[in-house]
């Protein structure tokens, strides 16, 4: 392991300070990469049964758990499941409650609005002093806040520990792929909404180069170190 260790470092400072300004140089970089390759291959060699031991340990560990968990999970599912469709149906009846308490709230504020209006048309020849007092006070007449009895408190702290809170979210579903990309298009979208996946694989399979579809592709090469 020492020896490895101390050529793993000889090497090392070798190619950081290496300069290529001739084919000897050229060669000799190659002398080097071959045996950084040699000693990279044989140390995943050491220590690759020691990882996918591991490896399987881990997924073996990582099994067991989800099967475990899975029943519990499925459970806790169906009663989430039936909760919030209770939730949701008790929210839709307090929705048309309140909808026609406010409805009857401004009805009655708008019927004392009128008698007041219509009481101070009879006074006005009368006593114009007290018309314009009825005026006035019908003006500031306003509907009364109405509350509905909620049948579900956003938190509920249960009897035998613990709580349950409800939070308010959203599910967003990619319904038109090209709508999407069109308003990210139109900057409606952030472009870091967007993962950018495969587009190597696609542009060699098409045999894109240039710039095309708002893509650069580069030529470039790369070595391919085989050490014997």
């Amino acid at each position: 392991m020492t020896e490895t260790v101390n050529e793993v470092l000889s090497l090392s400072v070798q190619a950081m300070s290496l300069k290529i300004k001739s084919k000897e140089d050229f060669n000799f970089a190659g002398e080097i990469a071959i045996s950084l390759a040699r000693i990279k291959k044989q140390i995943n060699l050491n220590w690759k049964p020691m990882a996918d031991a591991a490896k399987a340990s881990l997924q073996g560990i990582k099994d067991n758990w989800a099967k475990e968990l899975a029943p519990l999970e499925e459970a806790e599912g169906k009663i989430s499941h039936l909760r919030r469709e209770y939730k949701l149906e008790q929210d839709r009846i307090e929705r048309l409650k309140q909808e026609r308490l406010e409805l009857e709230a401004r009805e009655k504020a708008e019927k004392e609005r009128q008698r007041l209006l219509d009481k101070a048309a009879e006074m006005e020849k009368l006593n114009p002093k007290k018309a314009e007092m009825l005026f006035e006070k019908a003006e500031a007449v306003i509907e009364k806040p109405v509350f509905v009895q909620k049948a579900v408190e956003k938190t509920t702290k249960m009897e035998s520990g613990g709580s349950i809170t409800w939070i308010k979210d959203i599910e967003v579903t990619v319904i038109d792929a090209k709508a999407v990309c069109s308003a990210i298009a139109d900057g409606l979208i952030p472009v870091s909404c967007v993962e950018f996946k495969n587009l190597k694989a696609v542009a060699k399979m098409n045999g894109w180069r240039g710039d095309i579809y708002g893509l650069r592709i580069t030529a470039t090469q790369r070595e391919s170190k085989r050490a014997n």
